[in-house]
């Protein structure tokens, strides 16, 4: 893919899962969600560096592993677009 992604957008789906993830682990232990969006925001700019590298699953979506955190980010690309799908734990099974 020669496009280079100069915009992200999240569906409502992934809005929710990373908000309520977020929560999730600042109730844990302060700070701890911030540290996991520091993690997603590395997430979203290795996939803009190279979005063919990670797994292919279904058509045009493809996953990537969070690092530190047990979560996957599902997306795709569109024009010059990363559209993150889904941003899913790991023990959950995902139904894209």
């Amino acid at each position: 893919m020669t496009d280079i992604l100069n915009k992200v957008k999240f569906v409502k789906e992934a809005v929710n899962e990373l908000r309520e993830s977020v929560d999730w682990y600042e109730l844990s232990a302060e700070g701890l969600g911030l540290r996991f969006m520091d993690e997603i925001d590395s997430t979203i700019e290795r996939i803009k560096l190279n979005p063919a590298l990670y797994q292919k699953i279904t058509g045009k979506i493809r996953k990537i592993q969070v690092n530190k955190f047990p979560f996957s980010v599902f997306y795709k690309t569109e024009d010059c677009t990363l559209i993150i799908l889904r941003i899913f734990h790991n023990k959950r099974k995902p139904k894209i």
